[in-house]
């Protein structure tokens, strides 16, 4: 009987270890692109969604100056129907509550849009 309940303890510990993914993030914002984003992600499946989440630094690599820090730390929450749909990221950005459906891909231009009316072009992609 202890066998047994060994057994199946293993496999639903497989189970939901198989549904964990983790990924690389990367990333640019910016009209100049001055901005690199970089986080590591993870997180599981749930009812057909799969929601990865995590930290997420933000650094300024622009040659101009601007106002703030140089580097900034944020999170990211990752939200996917399957892999050929848009995928629907939320962060904060230089105190903005920000969103973005689109693709991760180091080609796709997207659009990040941003609390009090703040829009910035965002490329997204997984390494």
């Amino acid at each position: 009987m202890r066998l047994l309940i060994f057994l199946v303890s293993v496999s639903a510990l497989a189970a939901s270890a198989a549904n964990a993914r983790s990924l690389q993030i990367h990333g640019v914002t910016g009209y100049l692109s001055e901005y690199d984003l970089s986080a590591s992600v993870s997180g599981e499946a749930s009812k057909g969604i799969e929601e990865l989440s995590g930290p997420l630094n933000i650094k300024h690599v622009g040659l101009c100056t601007h106002d703030g820090p140089d580097e900034m730390l944020s999170y990211l929450k990752l939200e996917f129907v399957s892999a050929s749909a848009p995928v629907t990221a939320t962060l904060n950005f230089d105190g903005h509550e920000c969103s973005y459906r689109g693709y991760l891909s180091e080609s796709y231009n997207g659009v990040l849009t941003c609390t009090g009316g703040l829009s910035l072009p965002l490329r997204l992609w997984a390494k």
